[in-house]
């Protein structure tokens, strides 16, 4: 009886999410987090080598 509940409740909130991801508003969010990792633009003020680690200074 409990497992029956709680596999109740767990598709209720599965199906409550995808109700919720699917949302007309969310789309342009969900779309741009999706080109994040393959964006070639650099934010304004950033430079693309901002993560690298400065070279040793030379003597």
């Amino acid at each position: 009886m409990l497992s029956g509940i709680m596999t109740s409740l767990l598709l209720l909130l599965f199906v409550a999410l995808w109700a919720w991801a699917w949302q007309p508003r969310l789309r342009r969010g969900f779309e741009d987090a999706a080109r994040l990792a393959v964006d070639d633009a650099v934010p304004a003020g950033e430079r693309r080598d901002a993560g690298a680690a400065d070279p040793e200074p030379r003597a």
